[in-house]
């Protein structure tokens, strides 16, 4: 037979096992997303640092391609007068890849699916 004693004992048993339960289940949930959030960033610095490469590669393709052999920075290059440290704003407009404009910085803020212009309520009464 049931007594207040026993089903209080039971209760307990039940709390103290779902408790047990519940923080071994968030330890090993917690630890799963610790390693997919690693694997994830493991996963994006290989991404950037394949962009970078290729990103370098494409830049000494293109500067081995160009045969001005009268530029001032090939020139500068021979001569070994560039300085890598700080160099010149002249020589970084003459390295840049593609230059970027305003109007493409903004669109590369705006989310994929967000609208070029925001949405004005026309004026008046819609039953008119």
């Amino acid at each position: 037979m049931n007594t207040i004693r026993s089903v209080g004992y039971g209760w307990g048993i039940l709390v103290v096992a779902g408790g047990g339960s519940y923080y071994f289940a968030k330890r090993s949930i917690n630890k799963d997303r610790e390693e997919r959030a690693a694997a994830e960033e493991r996963r994006r610095q290989q991404r950037e640092r394949m962009r970078v490469q290729e990103m370098l590669s494409h830049k000494n393709a293109s500067a081995a391609a160009s045969t001005k052999s009268g530029s001032s920075i090939l020139r500068r290059k021979e001569a070994g007068s560039m300085d890598n440290d700080n160099p010149s704003p002249s020589d970084q407009a003459d390295q840049d890849m593609a230059p970027v404009t305003h109007e493409q910085i903004q669109e590369a803020k705006r989310g994929k699916y967000e609208a070029s212009v925001p949405f004005k309520m026309p004026k008046g009464d819609r039953f008119s």
